[in-house]
């Protein structure tokens, strides 16, 4: 006879060992997805093994020690061109190591464009669905839950048409012929250095004209005050055919920030991101309205994504 105790944790006899296979540039999510497994009782054998692109991925997991059941690829676009993934990863979901299948379920983090080999597959998208719905997929699918495998791989929101812009305020200054209008959108307290990169670079030819506020808001969004500076903003955001998100440190903190990227949304703005470094969070509103997403913080790769969202060009 078998009887439950209170207080008492089961854990399952078998636990899957869990092996999260990752570039040097995405330890960073490795680890986080790796403690979130850990935590939350998924298996107490998950582990993150860093690679090279020209490591191989199948010898990784016949020389370890434990069989390895579950092998979590992080696809971005530092590692979506390495051997491991354009190659074997393919190999991996048809074959057995060491007389046993081991399931893979690959983890997207940015903007890379996925491998021909996972279409139709799962593949956990925490770049398009965000962090809590792609991490509640991936993590029933390691436990084996019915129906947890489908494809939750968000394809990119097609976005209407920008809506007409009113007349911009009077004390606007004047557009330039051929120019983009872009609202900027920053962190006033930290990241200021980089706002003034991006104006230097908008006097070039070919860059985007921005539209900067220098009187940062000094009281909280949700605030009955706040109303008139909002009235104030939308006017801004509404006159701009776009807004450039400068994702810093402390991005996913602002009140503001978050306000602004919604108010470009509901006016059917073109909203582009750019990470000043690759480990800093980036708010999940950005994926829900599908912005655009630089590659890197430099003249070059801002171009780009403003041309992109502006249907003039494609990243690579």
């Amino acid at each position: 006879m078998h009887f439950d105790l209170p207080g008492v944790v089961h854990r399952p006899e078998n636990p899957p060992h869990v092996f999260v296979a990752n570039s040097f540039q995405d330890r960073e999510f490795a680890r986080k997805l790796v403690s979130a497994l850990r935590r939350d009782r998924v298996s107490p054998y998950t582990e993150v093994g860093e690679m090279t692109s020209g490591d191989s991925l199948l010898r990784r997991l016949s020389s370890s020690t434990r069989p390895v059941d579950c092998v979590v690829p992080v696809i971005s676009i530092a590692s979506v061109t390495h051997n491991w993934i354009e190659r074997e990863l393919a190999e991996l979901m048809r074959r057995e190591i060491k007389r046993r299948r081991v399931r893979a379920y690959p983890a997207r983090v940015d903007n890379c464009t996925l491998p021909p080999s996972l279409r139709g597959h799962f593949v956990a998208d925490f770049y398009g669905l965000g962090w809590n719905a792609a991490y509640d997929g991936i993590k029933a699918a390691i436990q084996g839950k019915p129906g947890a495998e489908a494809v939750t791989f968000r394809q990119p929101a097609v976005r209407p048409a920008p809506r007409p812009a009113p007349p911009p305020p009077e004390e606007a200054a004047p557009t330039r012929a051929g120019t983009k209008e872009v609202y900027l959108s920053y962190d006033h307290e930290n990241d200021g250095y980089y706002r003034d990169v991006l104006v230097t670079w908008s006097k070039m030819p070919g860059f985007a004209q921005f539209w900067v506020d220098d009187e940062p808001p000094s009281i909280a969004v949700d605030s009955v005050q706040a109303e008139p500076v909002k009235l104030a903003l939308a006017k801004r955001i509404a006159a701009a055919s776009g807004l450039l998100c400068v994702v810093g440190a402390k991005s996913h903190e602002s009140g503001w920030t978050e306000w602004e990227i919604k108010k470009a949304d509901e006016f059917g703005k073109r909203i582009i991101a750019v990470r000043i470094n690759r480990d800093f969070s980036f708010p999940e509103l950005l994926s829900d309205v599908g912005a655009t997403c630089a590659l890197s913080f430099t003249f070059e790769g801002i171009r780009r994504a403003i041309d992109e969202a502006y249907g003039e060009g494609a990243l690579d």
